[in-house]
């Protein structure tokens, strides 16, 4: 089994397609690779993938790995794809909007809280996925599956916020809305937690990490204030359901103890320095046992 990251950037990606400061400065100036936006594929070429979040940059990055691709010598026909099923972790844009990428009348399942399914149920717009085709399977908290041989997969409720277009009606409060969830993946040899969004680590969320081999972390921004010293906008990383990395309740000081064998940032802001490897910021990280995720990283589990 592999974990391939298809995108390791926050909402709008590394570049945002309207900001010239920050991080994105040095893609425009091709100094840097882009990136894009957070999601992740399980499974193997036998079995099949299963995405982990369906961003807004689904297709391209179905375009540049290979393990997604359709093959032309399949029993299916020439319309195939090795893509068994899609979970959504919340149903903020950048986790939902890939899934009209996938409309063309091909089988897969769909798998999120009853809450998220709700919400793409209420927005006729994901009609396009025609039902004879695509099912949608509620998956709650402290359920596990095994949409492929050889994986399980159980989904897990952390602290968050309701998606920024529903704010109006259900409240910014952070806190256990049931709208954001951290995926537990297991395989016969290992235990991966992906955690692309994430208000607070508490102790139960502090356990379970313990337990795990890998670990892939909401690392939005580094600071938290960081958007408003660069001038790229006014909310906090808290104000947004994210902790800052050097917080003193954020993950490099409330993880320092996990002895994971790995553990990488994920869901990166173009705010953040830490896409910098010459960073003091990259360099804290580092030094603190943590590294980043990047577009194309395959992790075998």
């Amino acid at each position: 089994m592999e974990l391939i990251v298809l995108g390791s950037a926050a909402g709008g990606g590394l570049p945002q397609w309207n900001c010239a400061g920050g991080q994105s400065a040095q893609v425009w100036s091709h100094s840097r690779p882009a990136q894009t936006q957070a999601s992740v594929a399980v499974g193997n070429r036998d079995s099949g993938y299963i995405v982990i979040n369906a961003s807004p940059d689904l297709r391209q990055q179905i375009l540049q790995t290979p393990q997604l691709q359709p093959t032309r010598d399949h029993p299916d026909g020439v319309r195939n794809s090795p893509i068994k099923g899609v979970i959504v972790t919340n149903a903020d844009v950048d986790n939902v909007a890939g899934l009209l990428n996938l409309r063309e009348k091909q089988k897969f399942d769909i798998y999120g809280p009853t809450k998220v399914l709700e919400i793409l149920a209420d927005n006729t717009i994901f009609s396009v996925l025609d039902p004879d085709y695509v099912t949608q399977r509620s998956l709650e908290t402290g359920e596990a599956i095994q949409p492929i041989p050889g994986l399980e997969i159980e989904l897990f409720t952390v602290a968050g916020k309701a998606p920024l277009y529903l704010e109006d009606s259900l409240g910014i409060e952070t806190g256990d809305l049931g709208f954001t969830s951290g995926v537990e993946v297991r395989t016969e040899h290992s235990k991966t937690l992906v955690i692309s969004s994430c208000a607070a680590i508490d102790q139960k969320l502090l356990e379970r990490i313990e337990t795990a081999e890998h670990l892939l972390f909401d690392g939005t921004v580094f600071e938290d204030n960081e958007m408003q010293l660069l001038g790229l906008g006014n909310k906090t990383g808290q104000r947004m359901g994210h902790l800052p990395i050097t917080g003193s309740d954020g993950p490099m000081a409330r993880l320092a103890d996990c002895a994971l064998k790995t553990k990488r940032f994920f869901h990166i802001n173009n705010s953040n320095p830490i896409w910098d490897n010459q960073s003091e910021a990259y360099q804290t990280i580092q030094t603190a046992g943590w590294d980043i995720c990047h577009d194309g990283m395959v992790l075998t589990l």
